[in-house]
Order: C-alpha cells, then sequence, then structure tokens
C-alpha cells in the first residue's frame, strides 16, 4: 500500500516497518514540525468490505484504549479515523530503538546481554506503563521487548496495543506473541491484568537472559514444567529469579496482581546492583570525560577528521550533494556515495557503513537522523554507536546531525546526541575511547558545548566494574563482532 502525501495535517515521509497485518509510517505534523508515527492495515489483509469494516474498528478501538491511558510510560495516541477506506491511527513518535533490538545487538557484537540493573530498571519502567493501563481498564496482552522502546531522553516507553482489550469487553480471542503468551491466553483467550504479569516475567526473561522462560508451548501449559534460567551467583540475581517465578506461576490466581508492586521490586533490585557512576571530569572548556571515554568539541570540517570512523548527517536517499556529506564526498571520493546508494533509500534513524575513501578513517557511517525539522537524530545517534561496537570502534568524529537542510535546531541535536551517547556508555561495554565533535561554525558549536554539557554532567554515564550483562550464547555472536567482552574477567555485584 502506498499512501498519499499528506494526509489532514500530516505529512507522510515513508514506511518504516511492518507486521503481520499492519505498516508503521513515519510522518510530520505540518503544524507543530514533530515526528508521529501511522498506523495502518495492510491492503491485502483488509480484503472484502466486510473484513475491514471489522479491523477499521480496531484500529479505531486501539486509539480509543491508548487515549484512556494517560501516563508518560504509555506512548500516546494523537489521532485516528479513515482516510479513502483506509483506517489509521496517529501515535507519538518514541525517539530510540525497542529493547529486543538493543539487546540483540550487544550480543551479536559485545558477547554480552544486557547489565541486570538496566534490565531491572526497564521493567520498571514497564511496570509502571503497565500498572496505568490496567487502572485504566485496559489489559495489553503483548508485552515482549520488541514493544518496549528504550529512549535515552525519556526512558522505557510501553507501546503497539493492537491486541489490547477493554477489561469490559471479555472477548475469548487467542493473540499475543506466542513465546511471550500465558497459558490461559494460548488455553482459552482470557486475559486478565495477572496476563500481563505473566508477559513482563516473560521479558524480563528474555532481556536478561536472552530467551523467555519456556523454549515450547508445551512447557508453558504443563504444570510441572518450571522457568529455564541459568544457577544465578549473586544474591541480587537470585531475588530476581525468584521475582520472575512469582510472576510466571502456571496457575493464574496464585501470580501477583500489583503492577505498582513489582516496579517497586524491580526498583529494589536495580538499586541495589547499579554501581557507583563514573563522575563526569570536566577537563577544559572543549573537552569532557565520561569513565574511559573523552569528549571533545571544536571548530573545523568534518572531512579533515581522523578517527576510526566519521559520521555523516546522511539524507534518507543517501546523495552526498550537500552539507558535511558533500564535503566528505569532495574529500574522499564519489565511492563513498556510490556505495552508499547501492543500498536504497533508508528510514529515518537508520545508521549503515561504508568504507570512508581516501578520508583518514576506516568506515563513514551514514546516519539518517531528521527530515524537513523532524528529528529522529536520538534514534540515529543510537544505531550509529551500536555500529561502531559492532565494527570495533574506537574513536568516532561527528558532526551535528540535522541542523543544515533537515533544520533540526543546534540545541534539539546537541541535547539528543549527547543524552544518547551518555546512555550507550552507562550500559558499559563498548570500547570508544574518543567522540570528536567538529562543527563548523564557531557561533554553533558554543551553544552545541553549552547544551551538550547539561545532558552529559545530569547523572554521570559509564561506571567501572559493573555488571556488564551475562555471556549471550556463543552461536549468537557474531565472530566478526569487533568488541567481544569476556564478562567473565568484569567485576560482579
Amino acid at each position: 500500500m502506498t499512501l498519499p502525501s499528506r494526509i489532514r495535517d500530516y505529512e507522510i515521509w515513508g514506511l518504516l516497518g511492518e507486521g503481520g497485518m499492519s505498516e508503521v509510517w513515519l510522518a510530520k505534523h505540518t503544524v507543530l514540525a514533530v515526528p508521529v508515527i501511522f498506523k495502518t492495515i495492510k491492503a491485502e489483509v483488509l480484503g472484502t468490505a466486510t473484513v475491514g469494516e471489522k479491523l477499521a474498528q480496531r484500529v479505531i478501538e486501539e486509539a480509543r484504549l491508548m487515549a484512556r491511558i494517560t501516563d508518560p510510560r504509555v506512548v500516546r495516541a494523537i489521532d485516528a479515523g479513515v482516510h479513502d477506506g483506509i483506517p489509521y491511527m496517529v501515535q507519538e513518535y518514541v525517539d530510540g530503538i525497542d529493547l529486543a533490538e538493543l539487546d540483540r545487538r550487544r550480543r551479536g557484537s559485545l558477547g554480552v546481554g544486557l547489565p541486570l540493573w538496566y534490565v531491572c530498571t526497564a521493567m520498571r519502567q514497564a511496570c509502571q506503563a503497565l500498572h496505568a493501563a490496567h487502572q485504566a481498564g485496559v489489559v495489553h496482552r503483548d508485552m515482549k521487548p520488541s514493544n518496549l522502546f528504550g529512549s535515552p531522553a525519556t526512558g522505557v516507553r510501553l507501546g503497539d496495543f493492537g491486541v489490547a482489550v477493554g477489561r469490559e469487553a471479555q472477548t475469548k480471542e487467542v493473540s499475543g506473541t506466542l513465546r511471550f503468551m500465558s497459558p490461559e491466553q494460548l488455553k482459552s483467550g482470557e486475559a486478565t491484568r495477572r496476563t500481563d504479569v505473566w508477559g513482563a516475567g516473560a521479558t524480563a526473561c528474555d532481556l536478561r537472559y536472552g530467551n523467555p522462560p519456556f523454549d515450547r508451548v508445551s512447557g508453558v501449559l504443563d504444570d510441572v514444567t518450571q522457568p529455564t534460567m541459568p544457577p544465578p551467583k549473586t544474591s541480587a540475581e537470585a531475588y530476581f529469579q525468584h521475582l520472575l517465578r512469582t510472576m510466571l506461576t502456571k496457575e493464574e490466581k496464585d501470580r501477583p496482581s500489583e503492577m505498582s508492586d513489582l516496579a517497586r521490586q524491580f526498583a529494589i533490585i536495580a538499586n541495589a546492583v547499579r554501581s557507583r557512576r563514573a563522575p563526569f571530569v570536566y577537563v577544559d572548556r572543549h573537552t569532557f570525560r565520561l569513565g574511559e571515554c573523552t569528549v571533545t568539541f571544536r571548530a573545523g570540517d568534518i572531512a579533515e577528521a581522523r578517527a576510526d570512523a566519521i559520521v555523516c548527517s546522511a539524507n534518507y536517499e543517501m546523495k552526498m550533494r550537500s552539507g558535511t556529506g558533500e564535503a566528505m564526498r569532495k574529500k574522499g571520493g564519489d565511492s563513498i556515495e556510490d556505495e552508499a546508494r547501492t543500498r536504497g533509500e533508508q528510514p529515518l534513524g537508520e545508521c549503515i557503513a561504508t568504507t570512508a575513501g581516501t578520508l583518514a578513517a576506516k568506515h563513514v557511517l551514514h546516519a539518517v537522523s531528521a527530515w524537513n525539522e523532524a528529528s529522529c537524530i536520538g534514534r540515529a545517534t543510537q544505531r550509529v554507536l551500536l555500529v561502531a561496537d559492532e565494527l570495533g570502534h574506537r574513536s568516532l568524529a561527528v558532526p551535528a546531525l540535522g541542523t543544515g537542510k533537515e533544520r533540526v535546531t543546534i540545541e534539539t541535536c546537541a541535547n539528543a546526541m549527547m543524552t544518547a551517547l551518555k546512555w550507550h556508555l552507562s550500559l558499559g561495554g563498548t570500547r570508544l575511547r574518543h567522540i570528536d565533535v567538529v562543527i563548523s561554525d564557531a557561533e554553533k558549536l558554543a551553544v552545541f558545548r553549552e547544551v551538550a554539557e547539561e545532558a552529559l554532567r545530569e547523572e554521570g554515564a559509564s561506571r567501572s566494574g559493573a555488571d556488564l550483562g551475562l555471556p549471550a550464547e556463543l552461536g549468537r555472536t557474531e565472530v566478526t563482532g569487533g568488541t567481544f567482552v569476556d564478562a567473565s574477567k568484569t567485576g560482579d555485584h
């Protein structure tokens, strides 16, 4: 299906992704100049008029259920309607990646999963979101890592209420994602707030250990089979597993019912295992240090930078004909652009790596970070840092993303980029040791540096001797991963 370029007050950019029945598009509110998400039903699924009418009602109902929940941990529904027979809903755009992608990419490049403190912090926020949903009479029914969006700026947000139901609905429909579905969902389709408790427990297990608690449906349905988790090595891990087992009790009535209490339990574990943060160090006016990573700010030409990788502020067509892209193409050669364009158009928030031509770097990282004032800089920066880890780089030279042709303010850019960097360093394991921020305009540099200092200083960033995450399964680690971490040699709580 192809949407028109504009629907009411929304300018449609393009397709971001799709699921079994739905498509997700990125758009911009033309008046407010902010990105939003358009969710539609695939044309081939709409089928007959009867089916189409039912699905249209489902989309509108999803929007209505989301709109009931007034909590900052839940992705907000902004609008809904039908355009030329296509039902749609408009959602708030969360400038970050989902936790399934984060976990997968860490395991692939670093060889470790997520730290226990982060899993528990994320689950505290997820449980707060579910508590708010339950207080509004909504059962999510599809808790899983890919429905939790980790924004460095705002924390974890719960989204995708596509199979959610109101408590009053009394549906018997079997819906959800198989790996995270509770016994009662599989048997009868019934769902209560305790169904979401199970989903939250299965999600926490998957985020920490890289797999859900049961490897097959028979294990979920069998009353005797217990969740599969490795032997705990610390008291905090043992308590974490105990909490998960209470959430994954086969008999629904025996599970906890209060998400707010579970949020407090996860918070207790997170606070117990979180190590002292490495301090923010002000070296001089243009140099800061967070743990083992130094961040410098200078005026200059990004094409003249020397680093393992240089970041290009890319457009979705991957053309390097303006701004930093043009400067890098002229300095490094047309081969950089040619290689980038072989990948085709890229969604906003994406980052791809190419060779660097004759630039003083090993790679160019093309970050598609903004479009027509709409910023996806946080998500793009997250992916820049993940790609750098996957390639084993220790140093990056970065420009101000999206502030040229796409007209994002320098303050918005600085805050989004540096908040993402702080968040990335806080997870641990990275080999990045130097970030060189290079901006051509001295006046813009001064504003960027001022905002960056505030973003980086808040709460500090990296930590020493912290839990970096349990070793990933050897078969899942990419042999070319440049930043493999031996978790057995790190400090343990």
